[in-house]
């Protein structure tokens, strides 16, 4: 009697590699933080913008590092 196992079954979660967290981090921080600058220089602002994109980056880096690495 053969038993059909399904793929995903017992296999092992990924391992994050220390360049795949890093690249999560500063490409987050790096994408939103080029919007929030490129939004203050539209609107006219100095700084306003900057950091608020530079901490969605930080907030959306750790969330995908939670989503691929910790919870799968």
């Amino acid at each position: 009697m053969n038993e059909r196992t399904d793929a995903g079954a017992g296999a092992e979660p990924p391992r994050a590699s220390a360049g795949a967290v890093l690249s999560y981090l500063l490409g987050g921080l790096a994408f939103w933080g080029l919007i929030g600058w490129g939004v203050d220089s539209a609107l006219g602002f100095d700084t306003l913008f900057l950091p608020i994109g530079l901490l969605l980056g930080l907030v959306g880096g750790i969330y995908l590092i939670i989503t691929q690495y910790v919870r799968s």
